[in-house]
């Protein structure tokens, strides 16, 4: 009997490791989880508490800090942890991803993606399902998702599996499905549109106006803030310098009201002064209206890096052992970059 037992439980741990490799292959592929593979499989392997700062959210965080550029200009260990279109849901989730491996000094969070007036479905949860360790943080990480979108019973299955949503990917296996397509260049972002694009045409805008967001929205982020209360890191909200017009702005002061009432600190790179602290070319530097491109994105990574520098007391690790990797991802990242970086 105990064989039998014995047995039953190594077919099953077989079972669910051969699934969870299977899901890996046959779920979704695009640019956008090839940059999700590399952002995570560059954070794994960076040495265990060697981070002073880790920076979390959607498009609005890796697309504007690259940590090549931080190192280069300012000898940070800064490192960003995020996805296109990261949902709202699941960044506490992140965060506590984050923190399994590195005990940073600081946490950056993006406050954009919580600016939202509706809960709009949003399934790129699969880039982070693709490419997250499995452990019980990833179980709750699907329960809030669902959680936050009304998802139950029978539904929440194709996140548990999704190998339900993209089994018929079988067809378009090729080589590039088992090897990670992006180096991680100390999470930096080269996707071809954020190298190669540019925006011109529309003016900043800001506003002092206050719009509601949803409930939901609310709900997640007082949820996220009061966890940050609980830890020993200290917390900066930000939200990225944008073209987008005044009603979304207005939903990210709400949003910053949200955060002070914490006492947590929120830039709004929005406010005129802040922005123009950036010294952007708005016919140079961005890649569209809500992302720099490389060349805006150094800009603000420069100005940003000093600033936490200055307020967070973080430190210049350049010419230390320890990051002695970091200075040869960051050559091989400007070689990269070089035919399109023009400062």
């Amino acid at each position: 009997m105990r064989k039998d037992i014995f047995k039953a439980i190594v077919f099953c741990a077989v079972g669910g490791i051969l699934l969870l490799g299977a899901q890996k292959v046959l779920g979704v592929s695009n640019h956008f989880s090839e940059h999700t593979e590399m952002m995570f499989e560059g954070y794994y392997s960076q040495p265990e508490d060697t981070l002073d700062a880790v920076l979390i959210g959607n498009s609005h965080i890796y697309k504007f800090w690259q940590g090549a550029f931080a190192w280069q200009e300012h000898g940070l260990a800064a490192l960003s942890l995020s996805t296109s279109d990261m949902p709202a849901s699941i960044t506490k989730n992140i965060a506590m991803e984050a923190c399994k491996t590195q005990h940073p000094k600081l946490l950056v969070f993006d406050s954009t993606e919580f600016a939202q007036s509706k809960a709009d479905k949003n399934n790129k949860i699969y880039l982070v399902l693709r490419s997250m360790k499995f452990s019980g943080n990833y179980v709750d990480m699907i329960e809030n998702y669902c959680d936050f979108y009304d998802i139950s019973g029978l539904g929440k299955l194709k996140f548990y599996f999704p190998i339900l949503q993209f089994h018929s990917r079988w067809k378009e296996i090729n080589a590039g499905d088992f090897v990670q397509s992006y180096e991680s260049y100390l999470n930096s972002c080269y996707l071809s549109d954020f190298l190669g694009e540019t925006f011109e045409g529309i003016p900043h805008v800001s506003t002092e106006e206050r719009l509601p967001i949803s409930e939901k929205s609310e709900e997640t982020l007082r949820d996220l803030l009061e966890w940050c209360k609980e830890q020993d890191f200290q917390t900066l909200f930000i939200a990225s310098p944008v073209l987008l017009d005044e009603e979304r702005l207005g939903m990210v002061n709400t949003v910053g009201d949200i955060i002070s009432e914490y006492g947590i600190d929120f830039i709004n790179c929005n406010d005129p002064e802040i922005f123009d602290s950036f010294g952007f070319d708005l016919t140079t530097d961005f890649q569209d209206k809500s992302h720099t491109n490389v060349n805006g994105s150094w800009k603000f990574t420069k100005v940003l890096g000093q600033y936490l520098m200055d307020e967070y007391g973080l430190q210049d690790h350049r010419g230390e052992e320890t990051y002695r990797s970091w200075d040869e991802q960051t050559e091989k990242y400007l070689d990269l970059i070089q035919d399109y970086f023009i400062y």
